[in-house]
């Protein structure tokens, strides 16, 4: 049976280091639950607390309605999938994956039907006599994946375990890890820090920066409607632009861009000037007689179904732009003058210290 998990002010300090600063969060049962952000932000810190592998120096990890702080890691009702794999190298796939069910003492006739049902999930039952140095790193990542979940865990622990393989390999296996989840129901907790990844695989994902959870969403929340500036410029690609703020008689607000065009918003509080956060799909690339930021190409990538413009502006900052095949039969030219506009209920406002401004 799954656990729910639940981090309530947990600390972790090296010496006058604060790896991770007071963070709270629930993860729900059966959910994939993903803590991304960049290196030495906490997140692994923080998944080897919930493991056991670390001690926790000030506040309480729950599984359901149980304090676990003091338990040994052996004895917490976990599966965990390490980066590096971790799988024995003189073992074969099937004692790999039959270690953990040995040493629970479970009988030898219930072993072969857990690891031969573990193996069939994970797709390398025909593997089950090769050894570790036999097998490419993706099989070697599906034994460990194998071995992690035979236990029947009640909380599933992934510390970046797609990182050491190649592009195609890390897309195939994060859809099984994906499916497998979602079959079993397994509390999942996936360390990565990859925005990629994480947005592909996860129910919800916390962004973690210097300790602290930045922001908990759903990936579709994360990157359409971040919270800060870090978020916005995190996941995927921003641009961020100085904006001016004007109030009418009637107090309606309005952002004013470079070019001196106004866009209706709705604020949270009272500002004077705000950063406009947009990303390159959000822009509108009109012609020069268009509507919008005036703005020369510098430079262009056909991607296929897009193509993404580097795009100076008046002031000589220079933003990103996409502008996708099946709404337009020609690729814009290095040189070519346009006019940038948005639609001002799919930007993100902040203020000059980077919160969220924007009124949803």
């Amino acid at each position: 049976m799954s656990h729910s998990v639940k981090v309530c002010n947990v600390v972790k300090k090296y010496g006058d280091f604060v790896a991770v600063d007071k963070i709270s969060c629930e993860i729900r049962e059966g959910e994939f639950f993903t803590l991304l952000g960049p290196s030495g932000c906490g997140k692994t810190t923080l998944l080897r607390m919930i493991a056991g592998f670390n001690s926790i120096d000030d506040g309480e990890i729950y599984f359901g309605d149980k304090v676990i702080n003091q338990i040994e890691a052996h004895k917490r009702d976990i599966g965990m999938v390490f980066q590096n794999y971790a799988i024995f190298p003189h073992m074969t796939v099937y004692d790999n994956v039959a270690y953990g069910l040995k040493a629970r003492k479970v009988p030898k006739d219930q072993i072969e039907v857990k690891v031969m049902e573990a193996l069939d999930l994970v797709q390398i039952k025909n593997l089950k006599d090769r050894k570790p140095s036999e097998l490419s790193g993706g099989q070697q990542q599906r034994v460990a994946l194998a071995r992690a979940i035979v236990i029947k865990p009640g909380v599933l622990l992934m510390d970046e375990p797609l990182s050491n393989l190649d592009a195609k390999l890390r897309v195939q296996m994060r859809t099984i890890i994906k499916k497998l989840q979602k079959d079993l129901g397994i509390t999942t907790v996936y360390v990565t820090h990859d925005q990629e990844e994480a947005l592909a695989i996860s129910d919800r994902i916390a962004i973690m920066k210097s300790g602290k959870i930045m922001q908990l969403d759903t990936p579709a929340d994360i990157y359409k409607r971040p919270r800060n500036t870090f978020v916005a410029g995190f996941i995927g690609t921003s641009n961020f632009l100085d904006v001016q703020v004007r109030y009418d008689d009637k107090m309606n607000t309005f952002i004013k861009a470079e070019g001196g065009l106004e866009y209706p918003v709705k604020l949270k509080r009272k500002l004077e000037t705000a950063v406009l956060s947009i990303r390159p799909e959000q822009f509108i690339i009109n012609g020069p007689d268009g509507r919008g930021i005036p703005g020369e190409i510098q430079m262009y990538t056909f991607l296929g179904d897009f193509a993404n413009y580097e795009i100076k502006l008046p002031g000589g900052q220079v933003v990103e732009a996409n502008e996708y095949t099946k709404d337009i039969d020609f690729v814009r030219a290095i040189g070519d003058r346009i006019r940038l506009d948005f639609d001002p209920e799919k930007i993100s406002l902040f203020d000059q210290e980077g919160t969220e401004a924007y009124l949803w």
